[in-house]
């Protein structure tokens, strides 16, 4: 028994050895990675005194004060970029240039920061809620047709967001998900008639899927939102994330600075970092692990049913998040059929067969479930291998066969599928659309570079250049909201 018990003991130490050794091998080849990144500059660097965070002394209670402070918040980055720009580092197209961006200037006002967009004669109200490393910026096109419609619009920029990068190296989840809840909870005070509506990109869909999860805990119905429209929804992410801030082992003790970023680049884009904190990957992987625990709970007890009817627009392929997850997480659990799914589908023309190489998993998994699954399955995709035009395939609950109906779109030549940053984004935009114009004619945007030349030289990263930034299709996500909002408010 001794013998037995001291090999026991034997393979925990062999254990314990080559587990602190791969986590020494793992930092020291990070710490190799990060020394080719670019050299820090204040923009990855600086601390600003006054972000909101969840649990700060005097935290803003209504969306008004959140704004008053953003004030104050934003007249630290103007000091930072009057102090810290230089023209020989930083590119003259930078956000940072205190002279301003000539992206930025297309625009007659800045989209940094949350906003309120009072409707003439208002019907509804809605809050919107931005993506990971973006700005409200992300949803200004949807902000102003709901407006038109006449819903207020309450636009909230979450903190760490719209300023620096390195806001997204100090931020955590929960400061995100205290944002969230004092606007709903302000928005509900200042329109107790209106029917709340909510509209949430990426990580501020996850944020809004948690407030509505929480709310059903607690048996606070009455804070639900009426319906919920999700863009490219972050309900799960790659589980390496977990283990981004491993590296704070040796950058908290002011070694290797660099390797607590991803990636290190010029902040050209005037409403998205370029640069990427590896903690903003771990508090994104924290709270959908968050939601996803609850998203089960609530499945067991049953209160997944009283979640409010959600409509959700997603890329079967999607480097960001899973897509997967978007199925098996969240629509596995939805029930009362009034939720709806819609995938966009990758351009299926038999000339860009050969040159596809994804995994189908979440396109055949939403596929074989659709028929049983209690949502409404709707699916984007090309009318036949031979045409660019698409087709609207839907799947009702419990059908065994879809419906399909023509829509007047079709793929642009040379574009194989959506992606994850494209959905929001009409392609008009002034700042990513492919086809966008000004007073003069045609803008060349963030979204439609095509200049080719010698490597290293541009400063926006070729990935970037390659990576879809508009939604072809985005008239039929915009259109499918406005519509349903519409039929929610007939009389």
């Amino acid at each position: 028994m001794l013998r037995a018990l001291r090999g026991v003991l034997r393979l925990v130490k062999y254990a314990a050895v080559l587990a602190l050794g791969g986590l020494v091998v793992l930092l020291l080849g990070d710490v190799l990675y990060s020394s080719g990144l670019r050299d820090l500059r204040p923009w990855q660097t600086a601390e600003l005194a006054n972000e909101f965070h969840a649990g700060m002394p005097n935290a803003p209670r209504t969306f008004a004060e959140y704004m008053a402070l953003e004030d104050r918040l934003f007249a630290e980055v103007k000091a930072l970029e009057r102090r810290d720009y230089d023209a020989r580092l930083d590119a003259s197209l930078s956000r940072y240039n205190p002279a301003g961006s000539m992206l930025a200037a297309r625009l007659t006002r800045g989209w940094n920061r949350s906003y309120v967009l009072e409707a003439r004669r208002a019907r509804a109200v809605a809050l919107l809620v931005h993506g990971l490393s973006d700005s409200p910026y992300s949803l200004r096109s949807v902000a102003l047709a709901l407006q038109a419609e006449g819903v207020t619009v309450y636009g909230l920029r979450l903190p760490g967001h719209g300023t620096i990068p390195a806001g997204l190296d100090q931020v955590r989840w929960q400061d995100w998900m205290a944002a969230v809840e004092m606007a709903f909870n302000d928005i509900r005070a200042r329109h107790p008639a209106l029917p709340l509506y909510f509209v949430g990109y990426s990580c501020g869909a996850a944020l809004g899927l948690k407030y509505a999860a929480d709310a059903l805990e607690q048996g606070r119905d009455e804070r639900l939102p009426k319906r919920m429209f999700l863009i490219s929804p972050a309900v799960g992410v790659a589980p390496v994330a977990m283990l981004a801030n491993l590296q704070r082992l040796v950058t908290d003790l002011g070694i290797a600075p660099k390797s607590r970023w991803t990636n290190v680049d010029l902040e050209v884009d005037p409403y998205k970092y370029g640069s990427f904190a590896k903690n903003a990957g771990a508090q994104i992987y924290y709270l959908t692990d968050a939601l996803a625990g609850e998203l089960r709970a609530l499945e067991r007890s049953g209160l997944s049913a009283r979640l409010p009817p959600i409509m959700s627009f997603q890329s079967v392929v999607d480097d960001t998040v899973n897509a997967d997850a978007v199925v098996n997480r969240l629509y596995g659990v939805l029930r009362g059929g009034a939720s709806e799914l819609a995938l966009f589908d990758v351009n299926r023309l038999d000339g860009l067969r050969p040159f596809l190489d994804f995994s189908q998993r979440a396109l055949d998994d939403a596929t074989r479930r659709g028929a049983r699954s209690d949502y409404r399955l709707t699916l984007i995709t090309n009318a036949s291998p031979e045409s660019s035009d698409v087709v609207e395939r839907v799947w009702a609950p419990g059908a065994q066969a879809p419906v399909s109906r023509p829509l007047p779109y079709a793929w642009p030549a040379g574009v194989y599928s959506l992606s994850h940053v494209a959905l929001p984004f009409a392609p008009n935009d002034p700042m990513y659309g492919l086809e966008a114009r000004g007073p003069d004619g045609p803008l060349r945007t963030l979204g439609n570079l095509e200049l080719r030349g010698e490597r290293k030289v541009m400063v926006v990263p070729a990935a970037d250049r390659l990576r879809l930034r508009s939604n072809p299709f985005y008239a039929y996500l915009l259109g499918r909201i406005t519509a349903r909002i519409e039929q929610d408010l007939k009389p």
